[in-house]
């Protein structure tokens, strides 16, 4: 069989994989870093960092790069032509508005989730995940909703060689405890727990389904857990807003 030929640019995935070296742990990089992160030469990286600087991508302080508002501009650009950013909006709001909590509505892409809108709670205790932030989705009560519409063989795919990294000691270790907790979240209709990743946090996640039955995004009720318990009553709230969103979807 004749080898499929491969399209892709290489000084494209450069580019790329320079933005994708800044994160909140590393806001700014030097040129030799830049270098070293991508086993290139500093003339190479010279070439692609002047490139990305002189379009808007990166803006440059002293002898450091950083990310520059043109990169944040792509990401609304993504979440505005997501139908959930749309839909989910006022819904989202009006939750936060009700109880007082934060709400947050995530996608699932990989083994990460990814936060597509935020509405914010003004509590003095408040649970706050910018949009745009990944998670490990086995550790959040969004992620296990959305896994848990998956099936084996899809979960063995994605999970194949994946690290479980603990952040917390009740978090699953390996893709067998996982599936059995996925098992039951999917039969009880949502996730409602503490935290692995952020002490003292509680939320209660549901599914936003789409009309052919598949879980395309999840959103969640967030707080401190000292004000939010997931009582019944709070459980039905987050449970309507999310078939709320669905009858849109």
């Amino acid at each position: 069989m004749a080898k499929e030929p491969d399209y892709r640019s290489n000084s494209l995935l450069r580019g790329l994989s320079i933005l994708e070296c800044f994160n909140a742990n590393r806001p700014e990089l030097t040129l030799s870093e830049i270098a070293e992160a991508l086993s290139i030469t500093s003339s190479a990286a010279y070439r692609f960092v002047v490139t990305l600087e002189r379009e808007g991508y990166l803006s440059k302080r002293k002898t450091a790069y950083r990310l520059a508002p043109r990169v944040m501009d792509l990401g609304y650009r993504y979440l505005a032509s997501q139908d959930i950013y749309d839909l989910a909006r006022i819904p989202a709001d009006e939750l936060r508005n009700e109880t007082g909590f934060t709400v947050h509505v995530a996608m699932l892409e990989g083994t990460n989730i990814i936060y597509v809108y935020r509405a914010l709670s003004d509590r003095s205790m408040v649970s706050n995940v910018p949009v745009g932030s990944r998670l490990p989705a086995f550790s959040t009560t969004m992620g296990r909703v959305l896994l848990s519409d998956l099936t084996e063989d899809e979960l063995d795919r994605r999970f194949d060689g994946y690290v479980f990294e603990q952040m917390s000691a009740l978090a699953p270790s390996s893709l067998e405890e996982l599936k059995p907790l996925l098992k039951a979240d999917r039969e009880r209709g949502y996730v409602a727990q503490s935290s692995h990743l952020a002490t003292g946090t509680l939320s209660i996640a549901a599914p936003l389904v789409s009309r052919h039955g598949r879980y395309t995004g999840a959103i969640n009720l967030s707080g401190h857990e000292m004000q939010l318990q997931p009582s019944p009553e709070l459980i039905e709230k987050v449970l309507e807003t999310a078939r709320t969103i669905s009858r849109m979807l």
